[in-house]
């Protein structure tokens, strides 16, 4: 949650636990430097008029930023966020016996350079490596750092007399990548603009890619469909969607991301046209486990039929990917095995 002078962006939960951490945030601007650890009690009294429902304690750290000091770290960040390299802000949020730096030092872990947190607390090459791989794997965490250098998660922020680090990793902009840009598209494009997403619209017919349609998308493009696909650096931060015109369009789209290494594919249709297809593809020499993870029939099955409700299936199913990687699978037969799918289905 960032809290500035004219107000507030994010949430830590709300409530009046919210409220108290917001307070203590307006105290530490006005007094313009430092870091603090509040605790939060969220046990209440039942009598209140305004309780905490969730109960129990909650740790939150609150860090001053400001321009003087944390301009160049903030361009840093944001520049692994704008080219989509794995990377974390590892915060000091528990001095313990190493009394040389201040709560609140902090520093980026770049996988590429592995050398910032070394310098924070002195960690050994293999906690590096952990603390790296969570970066990658976008996995916050807690971590004490032993006199060693070696780390270990926790929960609570306590005085246990070594530093605690909190490992905030930052990733790149989630881009949702429609293709098609027909009625399902339209509220397909605006919730997930709603839902922060980079939306991209691809459409070989500029009648329908257009400003006038797509208001809230952040991209359109107005060319053949694989040739436009072809022109996008897929990533793992990527979600195609293809809800094109036709069969055809849709399998050429598929054929298309599947060319590059990794990122979330889903197409909407019947079971049976799925199989048909990947079918098709698994002949021509595409690797089954690649093909076990496209998401089709896409969406969860909440008996959607109007394109907005379609598009809230789909979405769903692309938030539970994202923050969950859960997905409800089944097995369907084809020429070499049996293929992992989603059960889920948009009508």
């Amino acid at each position: 949650m960032i809290v500035r002078d004219d107000g507030q962006f994010g949430t830590i939960g709300g409530g009046c636990g919210e409220a108290e951490v917001f307070r203590k945030a307006r105290i530490l601007l006005d007094e313009g430097r430092g870091a603090r650890l509040a605790e939060v009690d969220l046990t209440g009294d039942f009598d209140q008029q305004e309780i905490g429902t969730c109960g129990g304690l909650m740790d939150v750290f609150i860090d001053l930023w400001s321009p003087q000091n944390d301009v160049p770290l903030a361009r840093r960040l944001a520049d692994s966020v704008a080219h989509n390299r794995p990377a974390a802000l590892l915060t000091l949020v528990e001095a313990g016996a190493k009394d040389d730096l201040p709560v609140g030092a902090k520093t980026l872990l770049d996988p590429t350079t592995r050398t910032a947190a070394d310098q924070l607390v002195g960690l050994t090459p293999a906690a590096l490596d952990h603390l790296v791989e969570r970066a990658a794997d976008a996995n916050p965490g807690l971590f004490e750092v032993h006199s060693n250098g070696a780390v270990k998660p926790v929960v609570r922020v306590e005085s246990s007399g070594a530093p605690r680090l909190f490992v905030d990793p930052v990733r790149g902009a989630q881009r949702l990548i429609i293709v098609g840009a027909g009625h399902i598209a339209q509220p397909l494009a605006t919730l997930g603009s709603m839902l922060g997403f980079h939306v991209s619209v691809i459409d070989d017919r500029a009648s329908f890619a257009n400003r006038d349609r797509f208001p809230t998308a952040d991209e359109i493009i107005v060319r053949p469909f694989a040739v436009a696909i072809d022109s996008i650096k897929l990533d793992r931060h990527c979600y195609l969607i293809s809800v094109t015109r036709g069969h055809a369009f849709d399998e050429e789209a598929v054929r298309a991301a599947l060319r590059q290494p990794e990122c979330f594919i889903g197409m909407i249709g019947s079971r049976r046209r799925v199989k048909a297809m990947l079918a098709r593809i698994e002949e021509d020499g595409v690797d089954p486990r690649r093909l076990a993870e496209l998401h089709a029939p896409l969406g969860l099955d909440i008996g959607a039929e109007t394109p907005e409700e379609i598009a809230v299936a789909i979405l769903a199913e692309i938030i539970r990917e994202r923050r969950t990687g859960v997905r409800d699978d089944l097995t369907l037969g084809t020429k070499s095995g049996r293929l992992r799918r989603a059960a889920g289905r948009a009508r």
